[in-house]
C-alpha cells in the first residue's frame, strides 16, 4: 500500500491566512452593501451564511482533508505500535 503525500505545513498556513483575509473582507464588503441598501439586519445574516457556503468552505477543503490524513496516518501509527508488543 503506498502511504498518501504529506501536505506541505507552509502550504496549509498561507491557505488558513489566506481564508481569513478573504472571509474579512468579504464580510465587510457585505456589511457595507447591506447598510448602504438600508436592509434588515438579518440580511446580513443571510448574505453571510450564503458567503460561508460559497467561499469560506471550498477555500478550507484542503485543510480539512490535511487534518483528516494527519489523524488517520497518527492513528494507523498507534494500531501498528500497539500491534507490535505482546
Amino acid at each position: 500500500m503506498t502511504e498518501p503525500a504529506t501536505p506541505d505545513p507552509a502550504a496549509l498556513r498561507r491557505r488558513v491566512l489566506m481564508t481569513g483575509v478573504v472571509s474579512l473582507a468579504l464580510f465587510l464588503l457585505l456589511a457595507y452593501a447591506v447598510a448602504a441598501a438600508g436592509l434588515p439586519d438579518w440580511a446580513l445574516l443571510a448574505a453571510v451564511a450564503l458567503a460561508y457556503l460559497v467561499v469560506v468552505r471550498p477555500l478550507m477543503r484542503p485543510v480539512r482533508e490535511a487534518s483528516q490524513l494527519r489523524r488517520r496516518l497518527a492513528y494507523q501509527a498507534f494500531r501498528d505500535g500497539k500491534d507490535g508488543k505482546p
